[in-house]
């Protein structure tokens, strides 16, 4: 990473030199250059390119695996708190930078009342036959009700397949914490820092559940491990085998952005089931090149070192199950941490009494610290190799070679004008009608480039188009009817709950069959229906690629024909201009573009919004039932005594609340394709066609220049000729320095590479 940035830093120090030469030319007076402006435009991309990247790296693995406790040894400090619990979904990013500060990110009390909502669909209040208006959470009456209904839940209505139902947790939470941030979440998104010594205090909301609720996003600004460098982020994920579906979509919609993935597997348990069904989830999401594994040892687990090496090879052989030849690293991320506390000593990470002891008793285990201490060292450097080689192929590579092709059309520019300086009237009206030819035909390929460009991107985006309309089409898309089959064939015995309404009710009973159902649809939506989606993205992507790609080269080819008759015809001028190779103009790397103009594919399917008509309806139906049964006893009918009409009406609502789930379903993927195709599909493809338009007509540009720079230049008669020789000549002597450095460059990359 410490090459990667010393290049990257020197390629901006070219840059930034370069950017100053521009800036010198088109200070000459008389110059209105469309050649130098568009490199000038060029330059200050490549900055902002360099200086914005992030290189994300997402910590996963199941819950107590280790993750905090490895991100906070990766950074040399206890800053997460370890052991955080596991109701909330937030992923803590860690970025360097100088000092500590934390940034948290509150919800708006708009997206905490729809949460709530959505929680309470179906939620069994004190008044069940009141449909009711919308919760509110700064209503004292809201609160009091609510609080009142949870008080009244028993066991069996707060626990659901042996783990408590999150939207019961949701709600207690939401009440719990309110007190402590309603001075803070406000109608519009609200940021607290804590900054130097109040940093500490960002542990108090992340790791309380009641408060950790109302955060959108945490974000903490620690000192970069040494190699790490800058623009880098660290993500500390929730456990991929959380209880409620949800949190496992938000790691995949972090996931789906990373450059590298560090899976942490628990010594003490070795690969679990929610491993295996998470790496396969992994691969199933196309996320297989660039993961690391690690074993977080637990030296008191362990007997000897042979014992551990024992697991470590059942570790690496049911991983490679899933991910041939995987890379896997073991050491112990606790005794990592304690090590770098004590070596630092600070009265604020300072090691607690107990914790001291450990440490003092895994010293004396010299086997086991010398393969933890050898196994972290390989481990940084490949975490290292990783980040930094991908940004090789994806950024520095890319921009040094637009850097040395914008240098060097400036020289030839620079050169020409000189040249025709040292001319009389006659030959630079001949040098100019000659090159005026040149230049038409330069101008002829532009033109087509651009024309043809437009007409492809307008196929490409209808194309693109109508593969996001078939895929989520409600009648033949994949994904649509996938989840419509699995919501109908879903199997759920009614009769298993006829306890559960005898006990409780009508409306508890049903909620609990409805939580249920939701819970199940959004662990399929997490499962099979996201890996589709993100499957079907990249594919759309390289489509995108492949279009561009045949492009682009048979236009690299016809500038490369009209720079080589360029050429022809500045040497029979007697105008120097430097031969040098053509480098064929590929199609926008996809990473890079999306990069570049901020793209992101819309949010993961996480959960469907479901309408309170699912309250409504099985409200309705129960008092049609009761209605039924009080007229047949008026009219002195037979009338079956027990459950029955509830029954019947549980059932009836059951299946109302699967046509609703269906409806929701296909509302919920009308909305998603509209984003996906008009924020995400056509603005890719238009920045694409952008930047390859862009790179053709510079590459263009940086052989042929522009004859309208310099003939303003040449024929401006109220600029001295020999004032523009001296500033040519100023310029022409900086350019020469950046160019050398440049070509420099250029070996270090070509070594690293």
């Amino acid at each position: 990473m410490e090459a990667y940035n010393d290049i990257k830093n020197k390629l901006l120090a070219i840059n930034q030199d370069i950017s100053h030469i521009i800036q010198d030319a088109l200070s000459i007076d008389g110059l209105a250059s469309q050649s130098i402006k568009a490199w000038q435009s060029a330059t200050a991309r490549i900055e902002r390119q360099l200086a914005e990247e992030t290189i994300r790296v997402a910590v996963v693995g199941s819950i107590k695996s280790g993750k905090s406790t490895l991100t906070n040894a990766l950074f040399g400090g206890d800053y997460l708190k370890r052991g955080a619990g596991v109701v909330t979904s937030i992923i803590t990013r860690i970025q360097p930078g100088h000092g500590l500060r934390a940034r948290l990110e509150f919800k708006t009390w708009d997206e905490i009342n729809a949460d709530i909502n959505q929680a309470l669909i179906l939620f069994s209040s004190t008044s069940p036959e009141d449909g009711g208006g919308d919760f509110d959470i700064n209503d004292e009456k809201d609160r009091l009700r609510l609080q009142h209904d949870l008080s009244r839940l028993n066991t069996d209505q707060l626990v659901s397949d042996d783990t408590l139902d999150p939207n019961c947790v949701l709600l207690t939470e939401y009440l719990s914490g309110y007190n402590r941030v309603k001075g803070i979440v406000s109608s519009e998104p609200v940021t607290h820092m804590f900054e130097s010594d109040d940093f500490h205090k960002q542990k108090d909301f992340v790791g309380d559940e009641s408060l950790a609720v109302y955060l959108r996003d945490v974000c903490l600004t620690l000192e970069a491990p040494r190699g790490f460098g800058e623009n880098l982020e660290v993500a500390d994920c929730q456990g991929s085998d959380s209880t409620n579906p949800l949190h496992l979509v938000t790691i995949q919609d972090y996931l789906i952005q990373t450059h590298l993935i560090i899976y942490v597997v628990s010594s003490r348990t070795g690969v679990r089931r929610a491993d295996i069904r998470f790496l396969n989830l992994i691969k199933k999401m196309g996320l297989t090149k660039n993961i690391l594994f690690v074993i977080n040892c637990d030296f008191s687990e362990h007997e000897t070192l042979a014992d551990l090496k024992g697991l470590v090879g059942r570790v690496e052989k049911e991983v490679g199950m899933i991910f041939p030849a995987p890379c896997v690293f073991t050491f112990s991320a606790l005794y990592n941490l304690f090590k770098s506390i004590d070596y630092k000593g600070g009265v604020e990470q300072a090691i607690a009494r107990k914790d001291r002891r450990r440490l003092e008793q895994w010293r004396e285990e010299n086997d086991m610290v010398a393969f933890s201490d050898q196994q972290t060292e390989t481990f940084l450097k490949a975490v290292i190799q990783k980040v930094s080689m991908d940004r090789f192929a994806l950024l520095l590579v890319s921009n040094l070679e637009r850097i040395s092709s914008i240098s060097s059309g400036l020289r030839d520019w620079i050169r020409i004008n000189q040249d025709l300086l040292k001319k009389d009237a006659g030959e630079v009206q001949e040098a100019f009608s000659k090159m005026g030819k040149r230049q038409e035909a330069s101008d002829q390929i532009t033109m087509v480039i651009k024309d043809t460009l437009d007409g492809t991107t307008l196929k490409l985006r209808r194309n693109l188009g109508n593969d996001v309309e078939r895929f989520f089409d409600s009648k033949s898309g994949e994904i649509v009817q996938d989840l419509t089959r699995f919501i109908r064939s879903y199997n759920l015995s009614i009769k298993d709950y006829e306890k559960d309404l005898d006990a409780s009710g009508f409306l508890p009973t049903l909620y609990r069959i409805f939580q249920t159902m939701q819970q199940t649809a959004n662990l399929f939506i997490a499962e099979s229906i996201n890996p589709k989606l993100v499957n079907f993205v990249r594919q759309e992507e390289k489509k995108a690629g492949d279009v561009f790609e045949q492009v682009a080269g048979p236009y690299s080819l016809m500038i490369k024909d009209a720079v080589k008759q360029y050429q022809r015809t500045m040497k029979k001028l007697g105008i120097k201009i430097q031969d040098r190779p053509f480098k064929a103009v590929r199609s926008p790397d996809v990473d890079s573009v999306k990069s570049d103009a901020r793209l992101n594919i819309p949010r993961l399917a996480g959960t469907i919004q479901y309408s309170t008509r699912i309250k409504t309806e099985a409200i309705l139906r129960l008092s049609i039932y009761k209605t039924v049964k009080t007229v047949k006893k008026l009219l002195k009918k037979p009338v079956k005594e027990g459950p029955d009409s509830a029954m019947r009406s549980l059932e009836a609502s059951v299946r109302g609340i699967k046509k609703q789930m269906q409806e929701s379903i296909k509302d919920h993927f009308l909305d998603y394709k509209e984003s996906l195709k008009y924020q995400y599909v056509f603005k890719l493809v238009d920045a694409m066609s952008i930047e390859l338009y862009e790179a053709l007509t510079d590459r263009m540009r940086a052989f042929t220049g522009n004859l309208s720079d310099m003939k303003g230049l040449i024929e401006n008669k109220g600029l001295a000729k020999d004032r523009l020789a001296e500033e040519l000549a100023s310029m022409q002597t900086s350019l020469n320095v950046a160019l050398k450095e440049t070509r420099t460059l250029e070996k270090l990359v070509a070594i690293h590479e």
